[in-house]
This record gives C-alpha cells, structure tokens and sequence, in this order.
C-alpha cells in the first residue's frame, strides 16, 4: 500500500532527505507552446526540415555507435602499457577499462532521474562534454607517460559521458514509439554492439599512422563531434504526442478528444509528487483490463516485479559474459587456433551480438501485434524464456562439444549464445517500459544492467 505524504511531513524531513528524495522524483517534461513549435522541425536553429520521429533512429544508432568504442579498449592495453613502462606484461592498462565500465554502470543508474527532469538532449550535450575532457586528459596523460591520468581521464571522466550517452537516446525513443517498443528498444541498443566491432577495426590503424597521444585526441575529436552533432537533433514527445493511437505511457486515446479508452495491462509511472493506494486500482473495463499501478521511481525499484527482472536478466547474462570475454582464448588454447582465427571468430561474434539486439525485441513486438495479440510484458517475458531455454541447452552441451575438439560446434554454440545475449539486452528496456511506464525508463535498463559494470 502506498503512503501519502503531507506537506508537514515534508517540511520537517532534514534537507539531505530532502534532496534524495527530489533526485528521486521523476516529473514529465512538459513544453511551452513556443518551444514545442521549434521541435517541429529538425534542427531548432533552422526550419528547413520537419522532424519526424523516425529520424531520431538514425541519430540514436550513432549515439550508440561511438558509446560502443568502450568495448574495443583491449586494443589499447599492450601499447599503452609499453609506451609507459616498457613493457606489455605490466597489465596496468586494463584497469582503466575496468573503471569506465564501473563509471558508465554508476552514472547511467544515479542520473536517471536528471535525465528524465531535464531531457536527452541536455543529457547528451553534458555526456559528451564529458567524454570529450576525458579524451583529452587521457592523451595529456599518455605524453606526459602517466597512468593515473589515464585512469582520470578516460575511466573516470570517459565512463561518466557514455554512461549518460548510453541511456538518452534509449530513453527518448521509448517515449516517441509506443506502438514499436521492441523495435525502438532494439534499434537504439544496436548501434552499441556494431560500435564494439567497427572501433576494434579503426585502432589499429591509427596507431600504426600516429603516437598514442595523438591517437586518443583524433579518436576524442571524431566520437565527441559526432556524439553533440546527433544531440542536437534528439527530443522527447510533445505533450499531447499519439502514435496510432496510442499516447506515451502506451494507453489507446480518442483521436478528437485526447480521452484514454483503455489502459494496456502494465505499470505506468508516477508523475506526481505522491503515491497512491495500490489498492484502490480497479478494473476500467469486463475484459480483465485493468488500470496501471501508479508508482513512483524508489517503489518500482523496490518492488517485488522489479527485483524478478533483475535476477532475471542476469541470469540470462551471467554465461554469457564469462564465456564471450574469453572467446578469443577458448579458440586459441581449446582448439588450437591461429589468433588471427580467433580475431575473426570475435568479429563475427559481434554481428550476431548486434543481431540478437534487433531481432529478438522485434520479434516480442510482432506477438503483440500479430493475431495472437500477446500482452506487451507477456511477449517479453516468453524473449527471455526463449534466451534461457537455449543458454542451457548450450550450456549443456559444451563439454562433450570440446571434448571431441568440434571447433564448428564450437563456433556454432557460441555465435547462438551471442544472440541470445545480445537479445537480452534489445529487449529490457521495453519490458522495463512496458512494466513500469516511459517515465522511469532513464534508471530503470541502468539499474538492472549496472551488474554487468563489475567485471
């Protein structure tokens, strides 16, 4: 049952109470009548070209593309360990990916809430500021042969603006796509995966034309820039926005009205400053549709529903992240592969990772909106059945597939599991949106994924 706060209770609470629980409290944006005629249009310094929300695709997909860079670090480790000591077996390097993935998990769940009270855009404009600061003390730091300064500049700061990077155009786009949640969710987490791939093929390159210092300011110039320049043109919602008939939190509207008909069964987000009793929800309509449980952001969080998905999903990650991060060795020690061999198995494992991404919430969206007419929650949850079924099949046979040394069994198995992986990861945000309303979205993926930034 929720409980109801007066405005004496609140006056009474110490101001750090005070603030937590400000930070904590997600209010919808809502626009002035000036500027919600400016995002008419694509960009708000010129009227030359209507905004359409499937524009925002192409901007997320490159948001998420340069934050992917994150997981092609490894290609750093030996240089920047020579370059400062002399020698690659120093294994000081390493840490500052550990650190960014620890930033990046902590920032993205801590501003969650500053996202959804301030924007994407906002989000993105700070996030890539940060990351360009950070690019820029992590090449002073290799000049000046300092470690800590790496450590500072791209674990703490670099961390810090794509973690934040990370989850606004995620956010954005589940506000602008009700009828397509799988799709937007999908499409906005898939650039990320292509980043991983494409970054690890761009290093290399430059570090064979120019010095590591100059390899990390070109690298900040190009992901910075082309970060703020799709910042500009993110959004969220006006406030009266419908898709085919449906309104942001996923509810059908009258088309002349604005009046909701009916609520999907779902948890929708509080946007008040107090909970209501849970108890007094009651069915609007004879088909066992009922209204959404209104929560806040720390009652969803601490909820019960809340607490499954995260067992849940890191179950569906845990084998995954222990065997894809040595997948590279597991070709080259269990099968005898050449590392150029298992380079390649990695690359291809990134195409199925990027694919998992797209397809499987994809497909969790065409239950919804094909004959069977599955409940939003329900065509995710039957996602991440599939996910687990086929995790411990793999699982299962494994052993007896390396111990006959079947290196295209191998391959097979694991290229499968990183689908089912990548599909994990297509797929929360739109379960999490589904269960606990677009307004949340900014700390919700965040909260549950910050497991993974603890290697």
């Amino acid at each position: 049952m929720g409980v109801i706060v007066n405005e004496d209770e609140k006056k009474t609470r110490n101001i750090f109470v005070r603030m937590l629980l400000y930070h904590w409290t997600v209010q919808p944006i809502v626009k002035s009548p000036a500027r919600e005629e400016r995002e008419k249009y694509l960009f708000l310094f010129w009227k030359g070209v209507l905004f359409n929300r499937w524009q925002l695709f192409a901007s997320s997909f490159l948001i998420q593309f340069c934050c992917g860079s994150l997981y092609s670090w490894s290609n750093f480790n030996a240089p920047i360990d020579i370059l400062i000591y002399g020698t690659k077996t120093a294994n000081k390097a390493p840490n500052t990916f550990y650190i960014a993935v620890g930033m990046f998990g902590t920032t993205a769940m801590l501003l969650g809430p500053w996202l959804e009270r301030h924007g994407p855009r906002r989000g993105l404009l700070l996030g890539s500021s940060m990351f360009g600061i950070g690019q820029g003390i992590a090449a002073l730091a290799l000049y000046k042969k300092s470690i800590a300064g790496v450590y500072v500049g791209y674990g703490i700061f670099g961390g810090f603006g794509l973690g934040l990077n990370y989850i606004s155009p995620v956010s954005a786009l589940q506000k602008f796509f009700p009828d397509f949640r799988g799709v937007a969710s999908g499409f906005a987490v898939a650039g990320f995966g292509a980043g991983s791939i494409v970054w690890s093929k761009v290093y290399l390159p430059l570090m064979e034309h120019y010095s590591l210092p100059e390899t990390f300011a070109i690298l900040g110039a190009v992901l910075t820039g082309t970060m703020l320049l799709s910042a500009v043109v993110m959004r969220t919602p006006p406030n009266d926005f419908t898709a085919h008939g449906l309104n942001v939190r996923g509810e059908k509207v009258d088309a002349t009205t604005g009046d909701t008909l009916h609520h999907d069964d779902k948890m929708a987000a509080d946007i008040d400053d107090k909970t209501l009793d849970l108890e007094t929800q009651k069915p609007v309509h004879d088909n066992n549709e009922r209204a959404p449980i209104v929560m806040t952001l720390l009652q969803s969080i601490f909820s019960p529903d809340f607490g499954f998905m995260y067992l849940m999903f890191f179950a569906n990650q845990l084998f995954g992240l222990v065997a894809l991060s040595r997948l590279a060795n597991m070709a080259e020690d269990l099968f005898d592969q050449t590392p150029t061999e298992a380079s390649n198995v990695v690359s291809i494992n990134g195409v199925f990772n990027c694919l998992g991404r797209l397809v499987l919430p994809m497909l969790s969206d065409l239950a919804i909106k094909s004959r069977f007419r599955a409940n939003p929650p329900f065509a995710r949850k039957i996602v991440f059945l599939f996910n687990l079924v086929v995790q411990v099949v793999i699982v299962a046979v494994l052993p007896t597939i390396i111990d006959r040394n079947n290196y295209d069994g191998f391959r097979a198995v694991m290229w499968i599991l990183t689908f089912t992986y990548g599909g994990g990861f297509g797929t929360i945000p739109c379960f999490l949106t589904d269960m606990f309303g677009p307004y949340n979205i900014g700390t919700h993926p965040s909260s549950i994924m910050r497991q993974i930034s603890n290697p």
